[in-house]
């Protein structure tokens, strides 16, 4: 199914990151021929001293912030020439962010956030955590390193290697959709990956025997192990191929990836050593309890990768 954006909207928060989602929003929308929108959010919540008069004009404090902010968008939308909406409102920035990208029927959100530890990095991505579990449009996700430094807005992002993490599940499959548009806009190799977890020992089990009965493992049983593992692998290998449309081989010859292990560190570990360009996975739906646990990989992918990822929410 081809996908195509035709509204993106960009959460500004006037960090150093600003440019980067700048960059980004601009290259996309040139590919797609889509209109780009340029958000900040104003916090709602004023801290000032108990020492401030009381009379203090707390609505014209954030009219203020609120027309700076617009003169700010503005100006950048002014810088990289380019014709943007300006959106502009106060409040809790993620929620705002996600009643603009539904009221405004946006077709993706992008945002950054850095790479960090601790509490630094649980504070700074706070938003981005958050949106990811409440938007429904794709929510693109931008690390830059700790040491980044502010860089001018590139006039066009180039994508030379899109990694997709596959399980062959309704969201995966939509992530693969973005996948097969953004690497055909691009003209970029698409990775198709599939990670095989391991088997856990079950508890309580009395593994004191394991290590002398795995020594009398005869060689014909290890081969026969072997061979019914290559079999499980070529049967993946050929289901990751047939999720290319007929009409989409002609120029999309992906490469298949089977790994084993933990997913988001497989899949954060291959994109590093393969130098990929974006990750795009796909997320289940909205009840309180998928919400919680979105996580496991995907949140997982988005907070620790360093590269761009893509999180694509399936929706019944």
């Amino acid at each position: 199914m081809r996908i195509e954006p035709k509204k993106i909207l960009c959460a500004i928060d006037f960090s150093d990151f600003t440019n980067l989602i700048v960059s980004y929003g601009k290259s996309l929308a040139v590919e797609f021929n889509s209109k780009l929108c340029l958000c900040h959010i104003v916090p709602g919540t004023l801290m000032v001293s108990s020492h401030m008069p009381p009379y203090l004009d707390y609505a014209g404090i954030e009219s203020e912030r609120i027309r700076n902010a617009e003169e700010r968008l503005e100006k950048l939308a002014e810088e990289i020439e380019t014709e943007c909406e300006i959106i502009v409102a106060a409040g809790h920035p993620p929620d705002e962010i996600e009643q603009i990208s539904r009221e405004k029927n946006m077709d993706m959100v992008i945002a950054a956030t850095h790479g960090g530890s601790g509490v630094k990095r649980f504070l700074i991505g706070s938003v981005t955590n958050r949106l990811v579990k409440i938007l429904e449009c794709p929510f693109l996700v931008l690390h830059t390193p700790e040491d980044h430094m502010v860089s001018p807005v590139k006039d066009g992002i180039k994508l030379k290697r899109i990694l997709v993490g596959c399980d062959f599940s309704p969201d995966s499959k939509l992530a693969f959709d973005y996948a097969l548009s953004l690497a055909q806009e691009f003209q970029t190799q698409l990775y198709l990956a599939h990670i095989i977890r391991p088997m856990e020992h079950q508890v309580g089990e009395d593994i004191s025997w394991i290590r002398a009965e795995h020594l009398n493992i005869s060689k014909k049983t290890i081969e026969e192990e072997k061979e019914k593992k290559q079999i499980m692998f070529n049967r993946l290998e050929k289901q990751l191929i047939n999720m290319v449309p007929e009409d989409s081989r002609n120029w999309c010859t992906p490469v298949t990836v089977i790994l084993e292990g933990e997913p988001y560190k497989e899949l954060i570990d291959y994109a590093e050593k393969k130098e990929m360009d974006m990750i795009i996975l796909g997320v289940r739906g909205h009840s309180l309890l998928e919400r919680f646990l979105v996580g496991s990989t995907t949140d997982r992918v988005i907070s620790r990768s360093q590269c761009p990822v893509l999180a694509v929410r399936h929706v019944v």
